[in-house]
């Protein structure tokens, strides 16, 4: 088990080495749209937890009717979103983070990897950085419409 501040010292190797990563391959971290889709309800998200790692786009609102209707606005296009990403891509309308709060999600997932076991690092990366792209572009093409949403 390690203390906080060595956990902490962890996470922050590991997201500074994506970071080097990214850079590498021709993407700072300030050029994925993550947080900047210019949709108030939608992020898209990296994320290395328990259950593995994931990359995720994640509609978010204090409203579940407002929530729900974003979701389903993506839903509507999801034959295009599909040809894009793939069928390893989950959609979730009702997703629960970590017993906290409701969230719709579409999500890629890799299991059984640990931001603690360095061996699992390039393996994240690579997972990370292959699957944002794709999900990033999905969401691009799509996003006109949703965010017009009647």
């Amino acid at each position: 088990m390690y203390t906080k501040e060595e956990a902490k010292a962890i996470k922050i190797g590991f997201w500074d080495g994506f970071k080097r990563y990214s850079k590498k391959r021709g993407r700072k971290m300030t050029s994925w749209v993550l947080k900047g889709t210019q949709i108030k309800e939608v992020q898209l998200k990296f994320d290395l937890n328990e259950q593995g790692a994931f990359v995720m786009l994640q509609v978010d609102s204090k409203l579940d009717a407002n929530r729900l209707s974003v979701f389903e606005s993506f839903e509507k296009y999801k034959p295009v979103i599909d040809e894009t990403c793939g069928q390893e891509l989950v959609w979730n309308k009702h997703y629960f983070i970590k017993d906290f709060k409701e969230v719709s999600v579409m999500y890629y997932h890799l299991p059984d990897v640990s931001i603690f076991n360095k061996e699992d690092w390039e393996k994240c990366y690579d997972f990370f950085f292959k699957h944002m792209t794709i999900l990033e572009e999905a969401f691009l093409d799509v996003k006109e419409v949703v965010m017009y949403r009647a």
